[in-house]
């Protein structure tokens, strides 16, 4: 099917605006990530930061706890202390420790409960008494039901002698020093939250601080290695919109070369097409003189690529004339299909053997047509030789310009392959078979499944005469002919009897 190249022009124009458009996307995804990954890197680097220092406040707080605890006599002091020594000694510890709203001591009995206080509420005591279910360190929590942020509590076993737990020390910090961080660590105009996992799977924010940007800002969550905190960064640095800022430049001057590439390839496109249409009126009239006998010497050309193509042509059919006048002149043509007769293939071949000496040996393909005969007789001789010269012009198709195509007579055709090897010429049998048309029409709508036999030989140093190699490839097609036809048969001088390896048709 013939393509417009208006068509071809257009598609070429689309295929561009999409590579462009296709690279300045992949482009923009590109930096987009990269601003993205740089972003959430420097706010994880924040976060992270925030919530190492709250860790060491906390490990710091819990570690103090932890001397205490292990003082002598707390242990005997909440087995047999009165409630006014351990007020006393609440308020020593209190004043031991930075940053701590209220101490209490909270001896177990021996069934191991805790009994609630006037100054511990209810929360206080709950978060006590999971702390003591578990044996992992405690953890801090905000557990204050008034005032959640309040403070947070931090409580660790006291244990007698035999480390058996006798009671806990609970802390309740203030929230100052967290606040703190987090103002120390929050860059400007940025956003931190810490969060706690309450019951049932929420959570609960117990502090702030800074104002909550855009919902594109970049977020990260620091899981605390506390149990139940999580420190949430909000970062002021917005991910970037394609239309804002020079980026509008940018683009408008993208398009605008969009629109010059589209100008160029408009202009490109008519000045092809005028060239082009010159060029093939050219060939046209060549083509057309060519018919009538007389090819001029010179054809105006547009196209520097055209030309060479039709000084080629040119060149061709000057010498395609000048062969087939000298032919006719000889009688060395073959009227019905047009190619060289017998006469001219013994002197074609007579040439190339004595040039074997020197230039190489050539080989000799014999081809014959299956069943012509039944063509004939079942459809007459205008089908016999509308099959010729259909056959012929397949094989013009087909053969090299340098070989010499010949019809002996009746259905028999024999090629030259000039200079070729037995093992070249093995190539271009098989070749043949590839491409030769498997049916060719006949007249009164008749259609003939084509099928040919064929013997392959080469010329040999120890050739006599020029018709031994035509000897050789008689021999293998009258063996492809017994062995069922539609195959070709190789003759191999150097072995002198037909090799068994054929080329079968496909």
């Amino acid at each position: 099917m013939a393509r417009s190249l208006t068509r071809i022009h257009l598609q070429v124009f689309l295929i561009l605006l999409l590579c462009f458009a296709a690279i300045g996307y992949a482009g923009f995804l590109v930096l987009r990530d990269v601003q993205q990954a740089s972003y959430h890197e420097r706010a994880s680097q924040v976060a992270g930061d925030a919530s190492k220092r709250i860790n060491e406040l906390v490990a710091q707080q819990r570690e103090a706890l932890e001397k205490i605890a292990q003082q002598p006599g707390l242990a005997t002091l909440l087995q047999r202390g009165t409630p006014l020594e351990r007020s006393r000694k609440q308020e020593e510890i209190k004043s031991q420790l930075a940053g701590a709203a209220s101490v209490h001591l909270l001896p177990r009995n021996s069934l191991g409960a805790f009994s609630a206080t006037e100054e511990l509420d209810q929360a206080c005591l709950d978060y006590v008494r999971r702390m003591a279910g578990t044996n992992a360190p405690a953890v801090p929590e905000f557990h204050s039901v008034d005032s959640p942020t309040r403070h947070y509590g931090l409580a660790v076993p006291v244990r007698d002698e035999s480390r058996n737990p006798v009671g806990y020390l609970l802390a309740g910090f203030t929230r100052a020093p967290l606040q703190a961080i987090l103002e120390q660590s929050r860059p400007e105009n940025a956003y931190m939250e810490l969060q706690q996992q309450a019951a049932g799977g929420a959570t609960q924010t117990v502090l702030t601080s800074g104002k909550v940007s855009g919902a594109n800002a970049t977020i990260v969550a620091s899981m605390l290695g506390l149990g139940q905190w999580t420190l949430i960064y909000q970062s002021p640095e917005m991910p970037f919109r394609i239309l804002s800022g020079n980026r509008v430049y940018y683009l408008a001057v993208i398009l605008a070369g969009f629109v010059a590439i589209f100008v160029v390839l408009f202009r490109l496109y008519s000045r092809t097409l005028h060239a082009v249409r010159h060029d093939i009126h050219s060939l046209i009239r060549m083509f057309r003189d060519l018919r009538e006998g007389s090819v001029r010497v010179e054809y105006p050309m547009a196209l520097r690529e055209f030309s060479e193509i039709f000084d080629y042509l040119r060149d061709r059919g000057q010498r395609l004339m000048k062969e087939k006048e000298k032919l006719k002149d000889m009688g060395l043509m073959d009227h019905l299909s047009q190619l060289g007769n017998r006469r001219h293939f013994e002197a074609r071949l007579k040439e190339l053997f004595d040039a074997s000496k020197s230039n190489g040996p050539s080989s000799v393909l014999i081809i014959d047509m299956d069943h012509f005969k039944q063509v004939n007789d079942k459809h007459g001789h205008d089908a016999g030789d509308a099959l010729i010269v259909g056959f012929a012009n397949a094989l013009r198709k087909v053969v090299r310009q340098t070989d010499v195509l010949v019809r002996l007579g009746g259905d028999e055709f024999c090629i030259i392959y000039t200079y070729a090897s037995l093992d070249k010429a093995r190539n271009f049998a098989e070749r043949l078979r590839r491409q030769l048309p498997r049916e060719i029409s006949l007249p009164k709508g008749v259609i003939h499944q084509l099928r040919w036999t064929g013997g392959l030989s080469a010329m040999h140093d120890k050739d006599a005469k020029p018709d031994d190699v035509l000897w050789r490839a008689d021999q293998a097609l009258f063996q492809a002919k017994e062995a069922g036809r539609n195959l070709t048969k190789i003759y191999d001088p150097v072995a002198g009897l037909p090799a068994k390896k054929q080329i079968m048709s496909s």
